[in-house]
């Protein structure tokens, strides 16, 4: 294979790796350093990675993706899963929401929508003023289910805004 066509494939893994939803066009990344296994369908992008999709952000050291075959067009790659670790921060944009988060390593699972935060977890849910710091934060958005663990000595802190209309109804309440 000429050194041409071992670029133009990398080239073309690259760029071909989009999301399946029509809403999502183009995954941009930026980094100093990139290696691809082609045989083994992996990316790898080393210093200074800046990963965007639409409004999304990714900020980190080192990024691993993993691809598959596309079902749509079999000659094509996507995403399986990511890897994210080095000074891991994120903002991701919901239809409704912004999740905001750091820890040592990320981990994505496109699939399934399912997020794994392990090491200095922290995620927060802008609209809600919700705030997580653990060791590991497990999200799948599938479920709708978070799970959250500490680690030894270091218990999980969760902190929540509540409403002003409930403080208003506990002080009217404590007036009657």
């Amino acid at each position: 294979m000429s050194k041409f066509s071992i670029i133009a494939l990398i080239a073309l893994l690259v760029i071909s790796i989009t999301g399946a939803n029509a809403e999502e066009n183009y995954l941009n990344i930026d980094s100093k350093h990139f290696e691809s296994q082609t045989q083994k369908n992996v990316l790898y992008f080393k210093g200074d990675v800046k990963m965007t999709k639409n409004k999304d952000v990714l900020l980190c050291q080192s990024l691993v993706i993993n691809t598959k075959t596309s079902s749509k067009d079999k000659t094509k790659q996507v995403p399986k899963d990511y890897k994210a670790s080095g000074d891991v921060s994120f903002t991701l944009h919901t239809t409704d929401n912004i999740l905001k988060g750091k820890g040592d390593v990320v981990y994505y699972y496109p699939d399934e929508k399912r997020y794994i935060i392990i090491g200095n977890g922290y995620l927060e849910d802008t609209k809600e003023g919700k705030k997580i710091i653990a060791e590991k934060i497990y999200i799948n958005e599938l479920t709708g289910q978070t799970k959250i663990d500490g680690g030894k000595n270091k218990p999980i802190k969760f902190r929540m805004r509540l409403n002003e209309s409930s403080k208003k109804d506990t002080n009217s309440s404590k007036e009657k």
